[in-house]
């Protein structure tokens, strides 16, 4: 190496120890990864798709979304925890990886609260409770009741054993003070046909998957899981206007990055993400996929998910989920 070459290195090295966000003023200088831990064409994929496409073009890079499934969202997620935290790899998930898993396994490759540098919060969704056409009940009241006259008699399908959807309707067993046999299923689109055929009573679902069953009266909704109701519904009662006060959950997505990634870069990203969600068209398209965009600082982002790690791992043993 010459001495000019030596000189140049040094004042770069310089300039860096003096000013560390100077290395970072271009970011992104290459595409960035924006892993989903889940198949494609589903909820989670469809708004990390909706935001890379619209952060590439803000930031004038790829960003290039990486379908990574498995072990509810573990596996993904523990790739993203062990990228180099640069800012080129990034996680979009839910609170299943981010926040519920740890109370379903008795080993986790990676601490939810402590791998990642949290970016922002994308947007949530509520879940719905409805009722097939097997269903002997018209609201919650009336299926309440006979769910305690009967113990039972009633079958709740889910998506999945330890989804959130089976939470959800583990939580309104248990305010119910009732009993019920739950049904899993290998996603939600065979839990909704056999709803639908009368195999199964009642589901706990997100509302973009059942919203076009509501419209042509195929599934009745008897609560929303939110503590207040939600505009994509607005005529759903909430669990506790149906006497079932305590439950209060959505689904939630959040931008993440691993631990240790600079702050200059949390920052700029979490400023693009909040002009994402500013947008009509991105916002119209979030509520399509009856998402409500959430947005916020970084701060707030990261006092979320330490609430969320804290509270979740509680409840998931509340309803005698079994860890695995």
């Amino acid at each position: 190496m010459t001495l000019n070459s030596l000189l140049r290195l040094g004042a770069v090295s310089l300039v860096a120890a003096v000013f560390p966000g100077a290395g970072l003023a271009q970011y992104p200088e290459r595409p960035v990864h924006m892993v989903v831990p889940y198949p494609p064409g589903g909820g989670t994929d469809n708004i990390a798709r909706l935001l890379a496409d619209r952060l590439a073009q803000q930031m004038g890079r790829p960003f290039v979304v990486d379908n990574r499934p498995g072990a509810n969202g573990n596996i993904g997620a523990d790739a993203v925890a062990r990228a180099p935290a640069d800012g080129y790899t990034l996680l979009l998930a839910g609170m299943g990886p981010l926040a519920v898993n740890p109370g379903l396994y008795k080993r986790m490759p990676y601490d939810p609260a402590k791998a990642f540098a949290p970016i922002a919060v994308v947007s949530s969704a509520p879940l719905v409770l409805v009722a097939g056409p097997s269903a002997p009940a018209g609201d919650l009241r009336q299926f309440v009741r006979i769910m305690r006259e009967r113990p039972d008699s009633l079958t709740i399908a889910n998506a999945g054993e330890g989804s959130p959807h089976h939470i959800c309707a583990g939580l309104f067993v248990k305010a119910a003070g009732a009993s019920v046999i739950h049904v899993p299923y290998k996603g939600a689109a065979p839990a909704v046909t056999d709803l639908l055929g009368g195999s199964v009573q009642a589901l706990c679902e997100n509302v973009g998957t059942i919203s076009p069953y509501l419209k042509e009266r195929k599934l009745r909704p008897l609560a929303v899981s939110t503590q207040r109701r939600t505009a994509l519904l607005p005529d759903v009662p909430t669990f506790e206007e149906g006497g079932l006060p305590g439950i209060d959950f959505s689904l939630w997505f959040m931008l993440v990055a691993p631990a240790g990634t600079p702050s200059e870069v949390v920052a700029r990203l979490n400023r693009e993400v909040n002009a994402v969600l500013a947008q009509p068209d991105a916002i119209a398209r979030l509520r399509d996929l009856a998402n409500e965009p959430v947005g916020g600082t970084v701060q707030a982002a990261a006092d979320f998910l330490r609430k969320e790690t804290e509270r979740w791992p509680g409840l998931v043993k509340s309803i005698g989920l079994n860890q695995q």
